[in-house]
Parts: structure tokens; C-alpha cells; sequence
């Protein structure tokens, strides 16, 4: 027996398959707009307190630097925070200030002036902390030389922060996606409550407790419970025509069973006579009424779709063969399109007993024509 494949897990399989991959885009697409916008707002930032540091601080025509006001940055004033600034003259490479978090750390200067104004670069600090440093050179009217005014902070806290998303984004999806699996789960098995409620009413009919499906269905599946209950009707009417007919040969048996049980008492010639009669007799009746039980149970159900016209050639070419010493030629009318529902040899039997009978009692030539009418009734 094949292995049988369920509806409800191809359904469920393909859905949640479609929301995993549509969540895991989701969310990969959500990470990005979040860690862009985070990580410009952090390079404005430090920009910001960069400009804020050239602000704050006074270049002396003496070569030095004096800073006038604090930055307002607390973690400038904690020992390793992460975040620095820098004061650097460039002509020597010597540090005029830097922020007391930096404690005895500095940032390398460069070696020579630097092509452009201002520069961004990531360097290690000094507990491995990933730092982002801004940098610019600035020269001022009497104030002999080029200045860099360097601030840094850590990469980490950016780090964290899009970490610290990804991780509420995850649980958040993770609890949108299991809310949609279940939410598919039960609308498949929502769905498919019609077909167990087909089996159960099937169930019934073989059980004996319902003779035909009951209940109102979905327009989806009330052409399938329509087919289930005309296949039902047609059983029953079959069953109760072979029940008819048999019936029928009981009693068309009796008389003929109750003269053999006479003549079989009777000595005499005549009694052989006699008991062929009624041999032949019963052998009609078992014949008539097997062939009709025969066609009443395939007449609805016939599964072949046999044509017509190669099967009535067939039947006339063997019947010529058979008859060719009576001088008999048939002749078959029977358009191409024409079929017969039901099985070949059957089909091949009834028209070789119709037409067999026309070459014994026909002269000269036999007409075979075959051709489709409406059935009395059926409009």
C-alpha cells in the first residue's frame, strides 16, 4: 500500500516554511535600518564633541593650549572610560592636553600634516576596548604651526546598543512566529473539519447507522459529498435490484424444479424428453437473469471507455469468416466518435450474439448500425 502523504502537514510545512523565511528577511532588514541610523547618530556624536573641544580649547601664540571650559562629557573625567580627547601639536608631536580618562594613554599622532581637514579611524585603547577616533588639524592667525584636536569613544557601547536590538528583535519575532505557526496550525485544522466530518458520516453509512451523508457542507466540498451520496444511492438501488432479481429466479425456478422432482419418480421414454425441456429452461432463466444483474451493477460505474466502430468491424470481419460458405457480406454503420461504457469483452459479446443471430436469419447481406438516441425520460 502506497504511503499515504497528509494534507494538514503539506499545508502546515509549506506556511510555516514561508513565515520562517519572511521573518528571518524581516529581521535581518529591521537590524540594518536600526544599526545605521545608530551608528551615524554615534559618528555625529563624537563629531559633536569634537567641535566642542575645538570651542573649548585656546591656542597661546607661545605654542600651547589652555582649555577654557569643561565638555560637559562626564565619561571624559573617568579613569578609562573610553572615551578621550586629544590635544597634539603637530611641528613635534607633543601632546598639549588630553581628558583625565585617559590617564597616562595617548593617541598616536600623525607623522606629517594629513591630506584632508578631518579624519575618522578605529584604533585599540587601552583595556582592548575598540575605539573610533575623530581627528582634525587646525591652524589659527598667530599661532605659529598645525594642531590636531583628536576625541575618541568606545566602539562597544555601539556594539551593545545594536546588540541589545537584535536580541528584544529576536525574541520579538521569535514570539510573532510561533503566534503565526499556531495561528496556521489551527486555521488548517479548522479547515479540514469538513473532511473528518465526510470520514464520520461514511463511517456511519458502513457502520449501518445512516444510509447517505448528512449535514450541510462547505461549497468546496459539497460537490464531493453529492458524488459520495449519488455513489451511495446507486449502491443501494443496485443491491436492491440484484436482490429483486434473485428473487425473480427463485421463483422462476420453482415449477421447473418441481416437474424434474415429478418426472424424476416417473419411469418412461418420455421422461428424458421432458427433463431436457426443463433443463433448457432453467439454463434461459439463470442466463436472462444473470445477465441482467450483470448490467444493472455496471451501468452507473462502468469505467471503460471503449469505441464502438473498431469492435463492430472486428465482430463483422469474424462473422463473414465464419458464414463466407452462406454468401453473407455485413455491412457496418458507425460514426467514429460513438463509445461504449463499459468492458470490451462485454461489449464484444452482445454485439456478437446480435449480429450472429442476423447472418443465421439474414439473406445476402446484414446491416450492422450503431448510433447515439436520447434514453426515453431523459430529456
Amino acid at each position: 500500500m502506497p504511503r499515504a502523504h497528509s494534507i494538514a502537514v503539506r499545508l502546515i510545512a509549506a506556511a510555516a516554511l514561508w513565515v520562517v523565511i519572511m521573518l528571518v528577511v524581516g529581521g535581518l532588514l529591521l537590524s540594518n535600518l536600526f544599526r545605521d541610523p545608530l551608528a551615524q547618530s554615534y559618528e555625529q556624536r563624537l563629531g559633536f564633541l569634537l567641535e566642542s573641544l575645538i570651542a573649548a580649547v585656546d591656542l597661546q601664540p607661545d605654542g600651547r593650549a589652555r582649555q577654557r571650559q569643561e565638555l560637559g562629557e562626564p565619561r571624559f573625567l573617568r579613569q578609562y572610560s573610553g572615551w578621550y580627547w586629544q590635544v597634539g601639536r603637530l611641528s613635534d608631536r607633543v601632546v598639549l592636553g588630553r581628558s583625565r580618562s585617559m590617564w597616562d594613554f595617548e593617541i598616536p599622532l600623525p607623522s606629517s600634516r594629513i591630506s584632508v581637514p578631518r579624519r575618522s579611524y578605529d584604533m585599540d585603547g587601552p583595556l582592548g576596548q575598540k575605539l573610533h577616533v575623530i581627528e582634525k588639524q587646525i591652524t589659527e592667525e598667530g599661532v605659529p604651526g598645525a594642531y590636531v584636536f583628536a576625541v575618541a569613544g568606545d566602539r562597544g557601547e555601539l556594539a551593545a546598543a545594536i546588540a541589545a536590538f537584535n536580541i528584544t528583535l529576536l525574541w520579538s519575532l521569535g514570539v510573532l512566529g510561533f503566534g503565526l505557526l499556531l495561528a496556521i496550525f489551527l486555521q488548517v485544522k479548522f479547515g479540514l473539519l469538513p473532511l473528518q466530518r465526510i470520514r464520520e458520516a461514511l463511517l456511519a453509512v458502513r457502520e449501518g447507522r445512516a444510509e447517505r451523508l448528512a449535514g450541510s457542507f462547505p461549497v468546496e466540498i459539497s460537490p464531493l459529498a453529492d458524488e459520495l451520496n449519488g455513489l451511495l444511492d446507486h449502491t443501494t438501488d443496485v443491491l436492491g435490484r440484484a436482490r429483486s432479481h434473485v428473487g425473480n429466479l427463485a421463483h422462476a425456478l420453482k415449477t421447473p424444479l418441481a416437474v424434474l422432482t415429478n418426472e424424476g419418480d416417473k419411469p418412461g421414454p418420455e421422461t428424458a424428453t421432458v427433463l431436457r425441456q426443463q433443463t433448457a429452461l432453467i439454463r434461459r432463466h439463470v442466463d436472462h437473469h444473470l445477465a441482467r444483474a450483470r448490467a444493472i451493477g455496471q451501468a452507473p460505474l462502468l469505467r471503460g471507455q471503449i469505441p464502438l466502430l473498431p469492435v463492430l468491424t472486428s465482430v463483422a470481419r469474424t462473422l463473414e469468416k465464419i458464414h463466407d460458405g452462406y454468401g453473407i457480406s455485413i455491412i457496418v454503420h458507425c460514426d467514429e466518435s460513438l463509445i461504449f461504457r463499459g468492458e470490451q469483452h462485454d461489449l464484444e459479446e452482445m454485439l456478437g450474439n446480435l449480429a450472429d443471430n442476423a447472418c443465421k436469419w439474414g439473406h445476402a447481406q446484414v446491416s450492422l448500425r450503431a448510433e447515439a438516441v436520447s434514453a426515453p425520460g431523459a430529456g
